[in-house]
C-alpha cells in the first residue's frame, strides 16, 4: 500500500526473536522513493524509551536494539539500504 504523503510502501512483515532476552520485535520493509530512486528500509518497532531525557531510557538497551536491527539487516536475503527504529504503536 503506497501512502501518497510519505512515499513509503509496506513490502513485508516479519517477527524476530532475540536469543538473549526473549523479547519479540515486530519488523517490516518499506520502500522510500527519493529523486526517482527506490531505497529499501528495514523498520523495527520497539517499546523501549528512545528519548534520552525521559524516565525509562536505557542507553545500553537501545544500543542492543540497534545492534540487533543491524544483524537483521545483514541477514536479510534482499539488500537493505537503511534501518528505521520506530516506537511501538
Amino acid at each position: 500500500m503506497l501512502s501518497a504523503g510519505d512515499g513509503e510502501m509496506t513490502v513485508n512483515e516479519q517477527h524476530a526473536h532475540a536469543d538473549n532476552d526473549r523479547r519479540s520485535l515486530r519488523s517490516w520493509h518499506e520502500w522510500e522513493f527519493i529523486d526517482g530512486e527506490r531505497r529499501t528500509v528495514l523498520c523495527v518497532e520497539t517499546a523501549l524509551e528512545m528519548r534520552s531525557g525521559e524516565p525509562g531510557f536505557d542507553a545500553d538497551e537501545l544500543e542492543r536494539l540497534v545492534h540487533e536491527a543491524m544483524e537483521m539487516m545483514r541477514a536479510s536475503p534482499s539488500p537493505i539500504d537503511a534501518v528505521r527504529i520506530v516506537p511501538e504503536r
